[in-house]
């Protein structure tokens, strides 16, 4: 395997498992933790941007305010390629997860980011 294909494996393999932990996260209040609308908004639009490339839907009215947001979410990465929005997602779980780790919601950040990035 080329050291090319190996990266792009690599990054394939850390999104998958970084997917796992966003949806392993609450989404109601009674977690310990709950992500931001704003750190939900950017993970749909980092997925959808990797799954299914540029935005090609219309623009929906401002007036329906979830559609609307999360296609601006997507929108806004018009030209990322999916492999860099991949890497994307990955990053901004690390940076939402030392977020946490900080605020002291959650113990075992580290367990998490070694999930993400090593083989078990």
């Amino acid at each position: 395997m080329s050291s090319t294909s190996a990266s792009l494996y690599m990054t394939q393999v850390r999104f998958c498992r970084a997917l796992a932990v966003v949806r392993s996260l609450p989404t109601e209040s009674g977690g310990s933790f709950q992500p931001s609308i704003t750190d939900r908004l950017k993970f749909y639009g980092l997925y959808k941007q990797t799954l299914a490339g540029d935005c090609m839907l219309m623009k929906p009215s401002s007036k329906h305010i979830v559609q609307y947001a999360k296609w601006k979410s997507w929108d806004r990465l018009r030209g990322t390629s999916p492999i860099e929005a991949q890497t994307m997602y990955i990053h901004a779980l690390i940076d939402l997860l030392k977020q946490v780790s900080n605020n002291n919601q959650i113990l075992m950040i580290d367990d998490l980011i070694r999930t993400i990035f090593f083989f078990s």
